[in-house]
């Protein structure tokens, strides 16, 4: 096992032996993220008593150094929470409301085929209600970003390419996941503010959190600083046979899935969000309320989705708050309990392993160590 040192003073460096808190449970979860195929997996836990962080495997498969906390990846989906949380702001300032239209905010943009854009709201964006069909089902929004890796995806590019696409059903009748639906909020917040969604979430969150490990790369391909390397299998379900995808160019994904990070940054943006520190008591509480019926995790009961958030109900009765995000090399997560006083975030540097699967263990085993232990000993030989 490979305990990274992090950033801060206070970080636990001993494995315990319990569930205790020690994080047994957990670098068991990213041991076997490593068995199913992932090169590395990362992990740090945030109390108010000790920060700790956990690894496995390697950094990268050419010089096979161990992951740190310090280094950065791709943080995929989590990025809706960020974008989420200035939404919220915007409505918390009078700027914008929940039941505000696209039609009024952003007119002329989403129109014809069958959508009703006075009818959709900036809460169906939110949670994914909107009805607004996924671009990232076009298939040629890929063949541009293969045939031409420097091209600078704008969010109307993105959200166009999902609306050639019917609606998936009538605004607010049912839940869909949809990235078209924050390439919209991103254009909400230009449209508010008169300034772009990476100026608006830097300004609001980043600087006053002091999230130094976390920017957007727009179209630089490359992670600055110490990172960990990202790889996808050559052949689909093949996690034997895996490519680099570390330097790859993310403005297909504006808005829904850019951001860069780092396990510490993610959990210190967690606990201010959860402690009240970036929105009134009203706005973190609609934030948080689950959708009925929404399935984040597909084939998973004990994920919901708020308004940009993913809420987890852990067998123990323990609520976790936060998001989740896959990317071509890359599964994140992101949660932390009502107040923040207990966080942890984790990546595993590939997209091949169950994320459904080992999500719902990393989290039963950060908030219920007990039930993780017992889950291992009757699975043990």
């Amino acid at each position: 096992m490979n305990l990274a040192g992090g950033a801060t003073a206070a970080v636990q460096r001993t494995r315990g032996t319990g569930g205790d808190g020690s994080g047994k449970a957990l670098q068991a979860v990213l041991d076997e993220a490593v068995r199913e195929g992932a090169p590395g997996a990362l992990a740090q836990s945030r109390t108010p008593h000790r920060t700790l962080n956990l690894s496995s495997g390697v950094a990268d498969l050419v010089t096979r150094r161990p992951p740190r906390a310090d280094m950065k990846f791709r943080i995929a989906s989590i990025t809706k929470t960020f974008v989420a949380t200035v939404i919220l702001q915007l409505v918390a300032e009078r700027r914008l409301r929940l039941d505000d239209t696209v039609a009024e905010v952003i007119p002329g943009v989403v129109e014809g085929n069958g959508y009703q854009p006075d009818k959709i709201t900036m809460r169906m964006l939110l949670d994914h209600t909107s009805g607004v069909a996924d671009y990232t089902q076009n298939p040629r929004i890929e063949e541009i970003a293969i045939s031409d890796p420097r091209h600078d995806f704008t969010l109307r590019e993105l959200a166009e390419a999902g609306l050639e696409y019917p609606p998936d059903f009538p605004p607010g009748t049912s839940w869909r996941y949809s990235d078209t639906d924050y390439a919209l909020l991103g254009m909400v917040i230009q449209s508010v503010t008169g300034r772009t969604y990476v100026h608006e979430i830097t300004k609001r969150i980043i600087r006053p959190l002091h999230l130094r490990s976390t920017y957007f790369p727009g179209t630089n391909p490359r992670i600055r600083g110490p990172h960990l390397n990202g790889y996808t299998p050559v052949q689909e379900g093949d996690p034997t046979r895996l490519r680099d995808t570390t330097e790859v160019n993310t403005t297909f994904a504006r808005a829904s899935g850019d951001l860069i990070s780092t396990v510490g940054d993610l959990d210190r943006f967690d606990s201010a969000l959860l402690a009240g520190r970036l929105l009134p008591g009203r706005l973190l509480r609609a934030m948080l309320r689950p959708v009925p019926g929404s399935q984040p995790y597909p084939g998973s009961d004990m994920f919901r989705y708020g308004l940009g958030t993913v809420i987890a109900t852990t067998p123990c009765g323990v609520k976790v708050y936060g998001n989740g995000g896959t990317l071509d090399g890359w599964e994140t997560w992101m949660g932390a309990t009502r107040g923040g006083r207990h966080a942890m975030s984790f990546v595993f540097t590939t997209d091949a392993v169950n994320q459904v699967q080992l999500t719902t263990q990393a989290v039963i085993a950060e908030y219920c160590p007990d039930a993780a232990a017992g889950t291992q000993a009757h699975a043990a030989p």
